[in-house]
């Protein structure tokens, strides 16, 4: 059933609830707003939770004051702010778009039709393209695979957050995100409703992600990887997931760096120990890092360019 269809079947199409955290997001945040406003599928709510922005987002919002709700507040971080618009969506199908991410045009379209017609599934996910902070495409590779619960959690997390739309009755029986977690908590939040109510991949759900240096997901270091593995510990999986190894190298050799600056030769023994929870990154990580600490920026994005091919995309991904 295509949506010319499910308007003529339907009179009342299915609310979506969009919530978008944000938080002095005003450099970009207007083409995350546009990207929702102007989508295919005519039945959205949109709430914006701002968590006490000090730059011009509020002046942005207010631009489009009579096509949603903006909420400007203190919040305890990204995912307070996510479960305290979820609280507040009255739709039937709920998502969430970080200010700094774009929905394709029809991408609500896709998923609604897709939840429609096949009753039984309670979450989708789809396909992402990725761009630099000034929007331009990047090599950046991110994997979608059709889902597996044990790869979710072994090989990494495949599921592209802003693809995501649950229905309700997710929220009503698996609660609201953790928010005791700052890096993984849409991580944890697949891993938790996934065991029982596995997700459809559907491709036509499209993304624009945008990846910056200091993005939280990237920038998170050492706290990040600890709080990934206590959380997957959780679910009974003791290790970080593959695609994650030669992060944790990384990370331990930043905390080396520090800790020789500092003098804390008590912290250097348990790097050293934690460096080789992975041996067989150790050698290519330290290396990469090297470059990376001993090069300017500029000259090694330019050696990048020249000599680093894009990744190639795993085999069996689906997108990506």
């Amino acid at each position: 059933m295509h949506m010319s269809e499910l308007k003529m079947n339907n009179p009342h199409l299915p609310l979506v609830t969009v919530v978008s955290p944000v938080y002095n997001s005003a450099d970009y945040l207007e083409d995350c707003i546009l990207s929702v406003l102007n989508q295919t599928y005519p039945n959205i709510e949109y709430i914006i939770m701002d968590g006490g922005s000090t730059d011009n987002t509020r002046a942005i919002v207010e631009k489009y004051a009579d096509r949603l709700t903006f909420i400007s507040e203190k919040d305890r971080g990204q995912s307070d702010a996510i479960n305290k618009g979820w609280q507040r969506a009255t739709g039937d199908i709920i998502a969430w778009l970080n200010a700094d991410d774009i929905y394709a045009p029809d991408a609500v379209e896709h998923a609604v039709t897709y939840l429609v017609n096949h009753p039984d599934t309670l979450w989708v996910y789809g396909c992402a393209n990725f761009v630099d902070e000034h929007g331009q495409p990047n090599n950046y590779r991110y994997p979608i695979f059709e889902w597996n619960y044990d790869k979710l959690a072994t090989f990494g997390c495949y599921i592209v957050q802003p693809t995501v739309f649950l229905r309700r009755q997710v929220i009503d029986t698996f609660g609201y995100i953790d928010e005791t977690l700052h890096f993984g908590m849409d991580y944890e939040y697949w891993l938790r409703i996934g065991k029982q109510y596995p997700p459809a991949f559907v491709p036509d759900i499209r993304v624009t992600v945008k990846i910056f240096q200091d993005t939280k997901s990237r920038s998170g270091g050492y706290k990040r990887l600890q709080e990934i593995s206590a959380m997957l510990a959780r679910y009974g999986y003791a290790d970080l997931p593959s695609t994650m190894h030669h992060q944790w190298v990384d990370a331990v050799l930043d905390n080396i760096m520090r800790h020789l600056r500092k003098g804390e030769w008590r912290a250097l023994r348990a790097d050293w120990h934690d460096l080789h929870r992975y041996p067989k990154q150790v050698l290519r990580g330290t290396g990469k890092w090297l470059l990376r600490k001993l090069m300017p920026t500029s000259a090694e994005r330019r050696l990048r360019r020249w000599f680093v091919r894009p990744k190639k995309s795993h085999p069996d991904a689906l997108c990506g």
